[in-house]
């Protein structure tokens, strides 16, 4: 399966590949390399997916990108306070 075919737009959790494609088709060893210096947070804790809303707030941060959050679910607060 090609890096694009991996990526599933309407899925929120990826798998490695699909979040690589996302990224910009990097490859698995770049991803690698951006999570032990602390660029992209990883998979969620437990499973092998990757959150394409917690990758976009790591590199938001790392931009230098503010996001203002007011409220939001229990679930959508524990996994802001995750991301990074």
């Amino acid at each position: 399966m090609t890096a694009t075919a991996s990526f599933i737009p309407a899925a929120r959790l990826q798998s490695k590949e699909g979040i690589c494609a996302y990224l910009g088709g990097i490859s698995t060893a770049t991803y690698d390399s951006w999570h032990a210096k602390g660029i992209v947070p990883g998979p969620v804790r437990g499973t092998n997916r990757y959150d394409v809303k917690a990758h976009d707030l790591a590199l938001d941060r790392r931009g230098g990108l503010e996001h203002t959050v007011s409220g939001g679910s229990t679930l959508e607060n524990w996994e802001r306070s995750h991301a990074a």
